[in-house]
Parts: C-alpha cells; structure tokens; sequence
C-alpha cells in the first residue's frame, strides 16, 4: 500500500475533538477513498473527499494513551471501474453537526486499485492512526464485511488448534477407557450379574478377618 501523509483534522473534526475532550462520544463512522489529490487547497472547510470514490466499513478500533489506531481494508468488491487511491478520509458522527469529514490524508505515490471482475482480487489490510488527546469516550462503527484482520484470523487459528488438540486427547482417553471396561468386562465370565465370590460368610473358616469383627449370629461383617 502506498506511503500517506498523516491524517490532518478538518476544521469539523478538530470542533468535534474539542467536544470529546470535554465528555461527547467521538464515534468514528466510516472510511473513504478517492483519487482527488492535494494542490496545495485549504482542507479546513472540506466536508467530503475531493473525489471520492469508495467508502470502506471499520473493521476494529485501538486505543492506545492518547491516540487511536482505526482498523479497515481497501477492497475492490463491487468496483466497476479502477482508480489511483490518492485520497483517505475518515468520517465521525458528530452530535450537532450528523456525518463529518473527521480527518484526511494524501498518498505521496498513489497505487492503482483494478477493477472487481478481472484476474486480481484485492483486499488489503492498513490501519489509520489519529491522536485524540484526552478524549473520554471512542468508539466506531464496526461493518460486518465478512473480512478479518491478520491478527484476529492468527487468533482465531490459535484458538482452533488447542481446540483440535484437546478434542483429540479427550478421544484418546475415551478410547483408553472404553478398552480398560471392555477388558474388565471381559475377565469376568458372567458380566457381572451374579456374586463371583466363594465366600458366603456363614463361617469364617481359612478368612483372616484383618479389618471389623465378624457378627456370627446374622453372618455378616461389621466395620
């Protein structure tokens, strides 16, 4: 992905980041990209891209001390018509204002995004990076693209293998016990189902009795 300039506040966002800093919600909405580029214009009053071409879901926001690391992925799904991406906006929901341009950057060498349909598939993962100072309340809309990031498919791959590795063991141990029974089973000749002792406790004859006394009178062992 091509090399950006850092993220400068519009006018709106920097209003909007003054209002975080004292309490309001600063809930980021959107991305968007175009191909417009930099002439050396004012950005301070802008609302919208100057080309924008398409708008890209949020897929996970970072906070970190004072700044804010905003997740999303450039794709090409539904793109009839390429572009050089040479313009970034992120967008935020301000109370008073609705839908703003919260901050935009510039590529300093565009790269070409191909159209949907042909030979190449794009889905490129970058995060933006903005300081929010002491904003008390960050949050984002998050899409539901079907996409992942890197870091939480790692994750999710992580998680599947300790889950495959236990299922595994517990078949094994499964297994173990079902041949432990079968072999139980098998030793003895009648399943169980009737006494294989030989002791019937009527007499005492040849039993060392090395634990609880014997009650002759109803022949049986206390303990």
């Amino acid at each position: 992905m091509a090399e950006y300039t850092g993220m400068a506040l519009t006018k709106k966002g920097r209003m909007l980041q003054a209002k975080a800093e004292s309490g309001v919600l600063l809930k980021f909405t959107k991305v968007s990209i175009g191909d417009g580029e930099h002439t050396g214009q004012n950005i301070d009053d802008l609302t919208s891209l100057f080309s924008p071409k398409k708008d890209l879901g949020i897929s996970g926001i970072q906070v970190e001390i004072d700044q804010c690391k905003i997740h999303s992925s450039i794709n090409n799904e539904g793109l009839t018509e390429g572009f050089y991406v040479s313009e970034i906006g992120l967008f935020a929901e301000d109370p008073d204002e609705g839908e703003i341009l919260y901050s935009i950057a510039f590529a300093k060498e565009a790269d070409f995004l191909p159209a949907n349909g042909g030979t190449t598939a794009v889905n490129a993962e970058f995060e933006i990076i903005v300081i929010v100072g002491h904003a008390k309340e960050i949050t984002a809309i998050i899409s539901n693209t079907g996409y992942v990031s890197r870091e939480e498919f790692n994750k999710l791959v992580i998680r599947i293998d300790a889950i495959g590795q236990r299922a595994e063991k517990n078949t094994d141990d499964i297994s173990k016990l079902s041949l432990k029974l079968t072999n139980l089973e098998q030793s003895f000749s009648n399943n169980f189902t009737n006494n294989q002792f030989t002791e019937d406790f009527y007499t005492l004859d040849d039993v060392i009795v090395s634990r609880g006394v014997y009650d002759s009178v109803n022949k049986r062992m206390v303990m």
